[in-house]
């Protein structure tokens, strides 16, 4: 008789991301003689461990990218039902992992009053406010935040009528970690390399780097190497890529990134407000020096300008160009702030950082539900 437990995480978000590669680096740390895994998703090349069994999951374009209104519900609803089908298939559902917010995880919330499993839930960005969301956050058996979302969190709670001065004791804080079996390649510091990547949501800035590269004369303009990732059926504007620049080569969501980042040794981020950053932390464990906007988001409030990183004015290009210059006309300060960097971003291996997620998974226990009450266009 198989006596592993079942964990369960659904995934409709059609491109890859930071928060699956956290979720990713949290559930290889399961003990898999405790645990199999099984995630619904819309993006399959997005899970990569074989301890892990993908199913697709299916959203009618109609329904696709409706974010509020009897739509909405409608859509997770569809989920919902693959949800129950996957219970048929794979059998008992013992706990479910919501690996991105309530309003992207809500059918497991639909589901809960009928099969009592609890969730543990993580939460990588800003949720809305909403009286839906916010009994999602309570009834979850144990909410785990990045710093950056709390006051959207205690705006949500709010909703509902919880103060705002404090979250409730199942809220834990926790940051993101690198998987130390896949601990980035250490870089290259015998030419100035850039790196750059993310997605091409506006939002993270691609369209600034590329207008400093574009100012830049042909012969100051660094090697670029530039990862991006085509987000798939989102409402949110995106940028426009790839773009013909001499020095600047492309890759679509590569397989070999590490290589890539590995080749470079100058990470560029461009993101307005990143609520954490993992492309900037793996870009530290590979000793590359950091250049990041002085935004108070995560990094700029961690890391310490010419000490372990360097720092530019948000949205100002000219500015940008002047650092990245400077940058690449000193390697020695590249490597310097690299090697600082790096022995930084050795504080942030997973097995420490998702230490209290991990106990919450193996001691979660099944909850007598109350019914997740919808509020029409309020998610």
């Amino acid at each position: 008789m198989n006596k592993q437990r079942h964990l369960i995480v659904i995934d409709p978000t059609a491109f890859a991301g930071g928060s699956k590669v956290a979720t990713e680096s949290i559930l290889s740390l399961l003990d898999s003689q405790q645990f199999r895994i099984t995630v619904l998703t819309a993006d399959k090349q997005s899970w990569l461990s074989k301890q892990i069994n993908r199913v697709n999951v299916y959203e009618p374009k109609c329904l696709a990218q409706k974010e509020q209104g009897i739509g909405y519900f409608i859509r997770h609803g569809v989920l919902a039902l693959q949800l129950l089908w996957a219970r048929l298939r794979f059998g008992r559902i013992d706990v479910a992992l919501g690996a991105s917010g309530p309003g992207v995880d809500l059918a497991l919330y639909l589901l809960r009053p009928l099969m009592q499993f609890p969730i543990i839930q993580l939460i990588h960005g800003p949720v809305a406010q909403s009286r839906t969301i916010a009994r999602c956050l309570q009834a979850a058996q144990h909410v785990h935040y990045l710093q950056s979302s709390i006051d959207s969190l205690n705006t949500s709670l709010a909703t509902i009528g919880h103060p705002k001065t404090a979250l409730p004791r199942h809220f834990h804080r926790f940051e993101n970690g690198l998987n130390e079996k896949q601990w980035p390649s250490e870089c290259q510091r015998i030419q100035p390399v850039v790196f750059w990547a993310a997605s091409l949501l506006k939002w993270k800035g691609l369209d600034l780097l590329l207008e400093v590269l574009k100012q830049l004369p042909e012969k100051q303009r660094p090697i670029t190497n530039i990862c991006y990732i085509k987000p798939q059926s989102v409402q949110l504007p995106v940028s426009d890529a790839p773009v013909k620049i001499n020095n600047v080569v492309w890759y679509e969501n590569p397989k070999d990134i590490d290589t890539i980042r590995a080749n470079a040794n100058i990470f560029v981020s461009t993101s307005h407000q990143e609520p954490f950053g993992l492309s900037i932390l793996e870009a530290m464990a590979a000793g590359q020096c950091v250049l990041i906007p002085a935004d108070g988001a995560y990094w700029d409030q961690v890391l310490t300008d010419h000490i372990n990183c360097i720092k530019y004015l948000p949205q100002q290009a000219e500015d940008l160009q002047q650092k990245l210059i400077m940058l690449t006309q000193d390697m020695a300060l590249v490597k310097r702030l690299g090697q600082q960097a790096s022995l930084l971003a050795r504080g942030y291996s997973a097995s420490q950082q998702y230490q209290r997620i991990i106990k919450h998974i193996d001691n979660s226990q099944p909850q007598i539900s109350t019914k997740i009450r919808v509020n029409r266009g309020l998610v």
